[in-house]
């Protein structure tokens, strides 16, 4: 690592006491970071996709088009207040230097976001609008903790070592998640029901009437967060020390410090530099520039598909807990296929062409899954509400092809965010390679408000849930068009 470290086009940071980068993805400090994603993604899983999130929608926000509609807000509003202070965030913590005080308060306060979470119920006392409110900032935090997080990446390791590192933080998180997940399903939800595979009593008695435990996702991912995060705190290094306290080092960064004389620049200076920057880079890279704009569009479509796609089940197919867990059970599981997928295809027909397929069946996942209501498939042509077997769950073929479909759609979004990392590899220049990863970052993190958004307003507007969801699709298609536009030479540089 050199001694300065360039933040965007106008700040450069000296850098002291840099850490050592030693060690591989096994050593204390690998684990330590990768724990952390353990200790914090179980949270995305249970709150805000699979347990909690259904329950709010159809308990705490009336269900129906006005759940789904709230539930994107929800996610908007978070996502917006994010993208405007992540930035500022990062480079604060690059002239500070020192991560984990603001990690720990961040931690802290979504583990308090998450604990209160037991008492969101219609009755209240955290109604509707407390708890909408509480989960926003929890999902603020949890933004706020990943740019943060994935900072103290170059420290956790030799530099050969850090894909691992990072995909084993990846690995955990996923393998955890569908541990806990497991434990709700077979531990809490379906003990009692009288199912061959279900156990007889639950781990802990809890009323499934008042939904205790779709509540109860809140405490405990609260504690399992407070535990599973001591080993980061003990053994990770902090990082780089920048020199400056984060009163110091925020007090520069929004008064604004010229490069050179030290001198404040107005608003209107910086956002000219910016602007200068960003012509710049689509002038010398243009085509790298398009696919950031066309992955930005698609990546967006899909975290909507993910982060709502359990609620419109609950809201509009009008599933269970149960069901819908087994359904986020099996597209954890299938989506791991996702990356060798995606991998074949990218040696199989390069990454641009592995990104049309890919993207294209998700397109034509979503119309298939749009066109299922609980009545009929495809659009009315053919009737499916009757049960064609004897189960309490999946009773009915519009329930099973729903369910079934997500195991495509696992695997082809899986696919999808390995090819989109293979693309940039493959079209960016060599020697801005890392510059361009972090543009990749950010534009994930600024815009990611921008199809729960879509969704929510599509819906609110019509009243309609599937013309909601349906705008997941046109942003896929508007993805597509862009992506198809990019000039990818048929080998990169790594091949």
């Amino acid at each position: 690592m050199s001694d300065t470290q360039v933040v965007g086009p106008t700040l450069a940071v000296p850098e002291t006491e840099t850490e050592r980068a030693d060690g591989g993805p096994f050593g204390i400090k690998g684990l330590a970071w990768a724990i952390f994603e353990g200790a914090r993604n179980p949270y995305y899983n249970l709150i805000v996709i699979y347990v909690f999130a259904p329950y709010f929608a159809k308990q705490l926000a009336g269900g129906g088009e006005h759940g789904l509609s709230l539930s994107g807000l929800t996610i908007t509003i978070a996502g917006v207040v994010t993208a405007l202070t992540a930035p500022f965030l990062g480079v604060i913590a690059d002239k500070a230097g020192r991560r984990k005080p603001p990690i720990a308060f961040f931690m802290a306060l979504m583990i308090a976001c998450s604990f209160s979470l037991w008492w969101a119920r219609p009755e209240g006392p955290l109604t509707m609008w407390p708890t909408m409110m509480i989960l926003a900032v929890a999902y603020c935090c949890y933004g706020y903790s990943e740019v943060l997080h994935n900072a103290m990446l170059p420290t956790a390791g030799r530099p050969s070592a850090l894909p691992y590192i990072s995909g084993l933080g990846l690995s955990l998180g996923n393998i955890l998640s569908v541990g806990i997940l497991f434990f709700f399903l077979f531990g809490l939800l379906l003990p009692g029901t009288g199912l061959p595979f279900a156990p007889a009593e639950q781990v802990i008695k809890l009323d499934r009437e008042t939904f205790a435990p779709e509540r109860f996702s809140g405490p405990f991912v609260a504690v399992w967060m407070a535990v599973l995060l001591v080993p980061f705190f003990l053994f990770m290094p902090d990082g780089a020390k920048g020199g400056k306290s984060w009163k110091e080092a925020a007090a520069d960064v929004f008064r604004g410090e010229a490069r050179n004389t030290g001198e404040a620049q107005g608003l209107g200076e910086r956002i000219t530099v910016l602007l200068r920057y960003l012509k710049g880079l689509f002038g010398e890279h243009p085509q790298t520039m398009r696919f950031l704009i066309a992955r930005t569009i698609y990546a967006d479509a899909m975290s909507a598909l993910l982060t709502l796609g359990a609620v419109y089940a609950g809201t509009f197919l009008g599933w269970s807990g149960v069901e819908i867990l087994f359904f986020g059970i099996t597209g954890v599981l299938f989506g791991a296929v996702g990356g060798f997928v995606g991998g074949y295809l990218d040696r199989l027909l390069g990454p641009k062409l592995a990104l049309v397929w890919e993207i294209s069946a998700l397109t034509l996942f979503l119309v298939i899954q749009l066109s299922i209501t609980p009545q009929s498939m495809f659009f009315g042509a053919i009737p499916a509400a009757m049960p064609v077997w004897d189960s309490p769950f999946f009773s009915s073929l519009s329930d099973i092809t729903y369910f079934l479909l997500v195991i495509p759609v696992a695997i082809a979004v899986v696919a999808c965010i390995t090819s989109s990392r293979y693309m940039l590899v493959h079209i960016a220049p060599r020697e801005r390679i890392g510059e361009f990863f972090g543009l990749y970052a950010i534009a994930g993190t600024v815009t990611v408000w921008m199809g729960p958004g879509i969704v929510s307003l599509l819906t609110w507007i019509t009243g309609n849930q599937r013309i909601g969801m349906g705008g997941i699709g046109v942003m896929f298609l508007i993805g597509l068009v862009i992506l198809w536009k990019v000039h990818a030479p048929k080998r990169g540089f790594d091949s």
